[in-house]
Order: structure tokens, then sequence, then C-alpha cells
């Protein structure tokens, strides 16, 4: 991208990328085989594990979505493309790799990267411990305009999109990296009969590697032609902490993190088992019973919390911006960051320092608020719905996509079949296929893009490597026969009635 085109870009921010790398990753999470990966979506519901000792090697989810750009899927073949044996198609008149919705809708557009490494749990009685380390990755961008990323697109030259002038309000956007070195803890908290409560909760140490955002108040403006634009009033927030030096453009050595701060998920599940409460008194943990359920249903807190930047972070303020008439941008040059704040500061200020107004700022987890279903049909097969709602506790954050999902599974100790069909922000239908095997699960909530089906908006793909210890069965010596899906259900059959 040259000098002009990013400087125009960043007038309006940074344009969302529509490269579209799963989410909640329901082959990982959802299963009663996931163990500790169950804290991911609800703490709580570890203590219904058919684990009672996991060890997590890796677990990776790569998530993209937006309602801007699409590429027919029948002009690419996803799997070539990823190996790098295709290219991506390109379209006229400017040869984008991608072709785009002509509507005024405002545009949503999230990516995420999440790499889980060493974790675990262990399971000792009614209490269940567990840790997981992490890497993340969240981009995410939220009621924007729907003419800032034509421009991105067509750049400012696009005539059509001339002379009108755009009042946009209250549209953010926002970038967030961090490591996570995470505990989680959950117990019983009260059984009683057939009734079982349970109460967990996480605790991660958060340590921020490079954050940067922008949210907008409002923005009145004129695009004159290709190199001029006309602003009749803005009122505009943005900062940034990144890994690079803002006057030469390179990677420091030093610390890789420029911030920290906590997060929390708390959780809490109410499960309807078969049988009534019992105490086992069990010389190894390894001999505890697995207690099957006819449904359970819980809610969540997820990602409370949020990562405090003081390293080489910057804000920058343009408030009460009015009747400014940017000429000449494709004269503009700069050949650094600090340069190109000050060009902006000088413009729609007045000075090179007017719009820098502090050296720290807080920046939000993907906060939501989280409900979950899992029905126990037969033996084998399973119903899960899940709902996930964002919700900001902070000034400037990223954001959690909206999702609802109901997931029909078949469920056995060393294979594992999920069929989830989603609705991403509500509203875009996604069907997905997962699979375990063994210790390896692999999956996808947009199984049409692997199969070039439709419009391609985005892509995810999530993979796990995980070695489980069911419960009741003991390494050395002998089992109780208690841990499969199965065991006693048909026993119990005759007591269902009982239990509706």
């Amino acid at each position: 991208m040259g000098s002009r085109s990013l400087y125009c870009c960043i007038i309006f921010y940074f344009l969302i990328s529509i490269q579209s790398f799963s989410q909640e990753s329901p082959g990982i999470i959802q299963g009663n085989y996931a163990g500790s990966a169950m804290a991911r979506i609800n703490p709580s519901t570890m203590i219904q594990s058919k684990n009672y000792l996991d060890f997590s090697i890796v677990s990776i989810t790569a998530f993209g979505q937006n309602d801007f750009a699409y590429l027919p899927g029948k002009d690419i073949n996803v799997i070539p493309l990823v190996t790098g044996k295709e290219n991506f198609p390109s379209y006229p008149p400017n040869d984008n790799n991608f072709l785009y919705f002509r509507n005024k809708n405002a545009k949503t557009a999230s990516t995420l990267a999440n790499v889980y490494g060493p974790g675990g749990m262990i399971q000792i009685g009614e209490q269940v411990f567990a840790f997981h380390t992490a890497v993340r990755s969240y981009n995410t961008a939220r009621n924007l305009p729907y003419e800032i990323p034509i421009f991105g697109a067509e750049s400012l030259g696009y005539e059509e999109l001339h002379n009108i002038n755009f009042i946009d309000y209250k549209f953010s956007s926002a970038s967030l990296s961090w490591a996570e070195f995470g505990f989680s803890y959950a117990r019983t908290i009260l059984q009683q009969n057939n009734n079982h409560w349970a109460a967990g909760i996480t605790v991660n140490r958060l340590q921020g590697i490079s954050a940067a955002f922008m949210k907008a108040q409002n923005i009145d403006y004129i695009v004159l032609n290709r190199n001029t634009i006309q602003i009749n009033e803005m009122n505009v927030d943005a900062g940034f902490s990144l890994p690079i030096d803002y006057q030469s453009n390179t990677f420091p050595f030093g610390s890789l993190f420029r911030g920290g701060g906590f997060g929390l998920d708390l959780g809490v599940t109410y499960t309807r088992r078969f049988d009534g409460f019992q105490r086992n008194r069990l010389s190894r943990i390894c001999e505890e019973p697995y207690k099957d359920y006819k449904w359970r249903a819980g809610v969540s807190i997820l990602d409370l919390g949020s990562i405090s930047f003081k390293e080489n972070a910057e804000i920058h303020q343009f408030t009460d911006v009015k009747n400014v008439l940017l000429e000449n941008i494709d004269k503009i040059n700069f050949t650094n960051l600090d340069q190109l704040m000050q060009e902006l500061s000088t413009r729609l200020i007045g000075s090179a320092t007017a719009s820098y107004t502090g050296d720290a700022f807080r920046i939000g987890l993907p906060t939501a608020l989280s409900a979950q279903v899992d029905y126990h049909i037969t033996p084998d097969w399973y119903l899960n719905g899940v709902i996930v709602h964002p919700f900001s506790v902070s000034k400037y954050s990223v954001r959690r996509p909206a999702q609802i999902a109901i997931t029909p599974r078949y469920e056995k100790a060393w294979f594992e079949l999920l069929a989830p069909v989603s609705l991403y922000e509500y509203r875009t239908l996604r069907i997905g296929l997962a699979l375990r095997l063994g210790i390896l699960t692999l999956g996808t909530d947009q199984l049409g893009t692997l199969v070039g089906l439709g419009k391609i908006q985005g892509m995810d793909f999530y993979a796990s490597v995980k070695i489980n210890f069911r419960k009741g069965i003991c390494l050395f010596g002998n089992d109780n026969g208690a841990c499969s899906s199965d065991y006693g259900f048909e026993k119990r059959r005759i007591k269902i009635h009982k239990l509706r």
C-alpha cells in the first residue's frame, strides 16, 4: 500500500482486513470428553466431564467473517489455496481479489486466532482443577459506515461517492493480541436427589503484546475528488501500542509484552442426573464413576477484564474538528508512524503535537454472556444449544461476535462427530462439521467454504491434540466400568419418565 492510500485509510482508521481466516470451536469445547477445554465456554461444566484427568498439548482456532467482501464459491478451491498451489482470483476493474456487496448497510468484521498450548485438568471428588496457556488475537470492526470500506477497495478516486455529504455516528474498531496464563476451579455446590449444581471460575493473568483502537463519535465529511476531503465535523479517539519503533520502523529488542491485566470467566451449571446423590468411598481418583445425566443448562460470563498498555503507547484525540479542507493528499509524504500522526494532527487541529493526549490506555477483552443447554437423547446422541452475546465493560475494547448455535453430536470414547448449525451475528447462517478421533480433533463452522458453496464471506478452522483419561478406568488394576456414556443408560431407561 502506498503512502497516499495509507494516509487516507488512517483518516478513517484501520480498514478491517477482508482476508478471512472458528470462533467458539464446538468440536473442542462441547463434548463430555472435552475436559479442560470445557472451561472456555463455562468453567463449571468441567465437573460433568467424562475425564478425571487430561493433558492438552495444543489447540488452534482461526476465524474470520465480514459482511462487506466475498468470493464466489465457484471461483475458488480452498484446499489448493491454503497449500499455496492456487492464487486468489482477481476481478475487474481494479483487479481486486474479492467482490463486495453494493448496499448501504453498516459493516462488521471479525478475525481471530487463538493458540492454546500446554494445559490440563484433574478431578478429585467434587472438585476440578485446571490450567491453560494461550496466545490470543482479536481484530474487530463494528457499525463501520458502508462507504469507508468502499473507498478502501476503490481508492478516493471512486467518483460514485464523490460530493456526497456523509454523516456517520458511533462506529469503532479495535485490535488486541495477548498471552494468557489461566487457572480454573470448579466444584459441586449443591446436590440433592437427581439435582446437581456446580460453579466454576477461571482466573487469567494477561500479558499484552499489541493493541490498537479507534472510536468515532461522529464524522461529517465530503470527498470532493481523489485528492481533497472536506471535513465538516469530526470527533475521534485513536490509540496504539505496537511492537515497532515509531521513528525507525524497526522491531526493537526487549520485552515482548507492553501491558498487563487480568481476566475472569465465571459459570454456573445445573444438571439433571439419572441417579440420585450417593457418596463413593474410593481409594483412587480414577475409580470415581461417571454420573450420567438427562440434561444440563448453564450460564457464564466470558473474558471479563482488560489489559493496561503503558509501554510504547500513545493516545490521540481529534475533538471538535470543524471545517477542515484536506487538500493535495497525493503529495503527503511520510516514512514512519510518528510523521504520519504529526501530519494528521497538524492538518486537522493545527499543531503537530495537539492530538497527542496520553501515553497509556486500557483496552477491554472480548467480554460476552453465554447460555448453554445440553440434552442427552440416546446413549450416544446429544443435542447442544449455545448463545453467546457480547457486551463491553471498557471504553475501548475488542468485540466478540454474537452467535447462536445448535449442535447435534454422536459421542463415544474414541470417536465423536458434531454438526453445528449457527447464526453469526444472529443473521448469517453457517453449517459446520467436526470430528474427534482418538487424541485428534478437526473441525470447521463453515463447511460451505471448503466445498465452494455460495458466497464465501469468511473462513474458519480449528484443531486440537489432547490426551484423555476416562473416569472409572485406572491404568493399573481393575476398573469399575462406569466411564462410558451408555453405562447404566439402559438400566435407567425405565426411570426416565420419572424425570420428566
